[in-house]
């Protein structure tokens, strides 16, 4: 019993957190359809352009694996986001049969303008092809974060 209680105070006194993932702003889990629907175009776009541009080159299979955002409890100002990559090429050594790998992982920051809310990024990027559209505030679009970055 007196474990309980101490666990219960403790709890208590824990403060929230300044910053959480978008998938639970305004609420935890309450931003998860809005989130994976903008991470899910995203991807669609990337993967329409991979072959013409950043695949082209080192890697020929660039994965998008998270876009993730860091948004202000309260205030719902997006703090940061990024995008993960990964990508590999693999060969047969043709002497012994075994197989080479090469692989990497990049961490893309989106650029965005300070003070930018998430659910004026949402509004923005509410668009069929969201990768290269302007973000809020006259920031570049997310696709320009790609470059330099991958």
């Amino acid at each position: 019993m007196l474990l309980s209680l101490t666990a219960q105070i403790a709890a208590a006194a824990t403060p929230a957190p300044t910053f959480v993932d978008a998938v639970d702003w305004p609420a935890n889990g309450e931003g998860w359809e809005a989130f994976i629907d903008l991470e899910q175009r995203l991807d669609r776009d990337f993967d329409n352009i991979c072959g013409d541009t950043f695949c082209a080159g080192e890697f020929s299979d660039y994965q998008p694996l998270r876009f993730r955002c860091s948004v202000h409890r309260v205030t719902g100002v997006v703090r940061s986001c990024i995008w993960t990559f990964g990508a590999s090429e693999v060969s047969v050594d043709p002497r012994t049969g075994y197989l080479r790998s090469d692989s990497r992982v990049w961490r893309c920051t989106a650029p965005l303008k300070d003070g930018t809310r998430l659910d004026e990024m949402y509004r923005t990027l509410a668009v069929t092809n969201p990768l290269f559209e302007p973000l809020p505030g006259g920031a570049p679009p997310i696709y320009d974060g790609l470059i330099g970055c991958l």
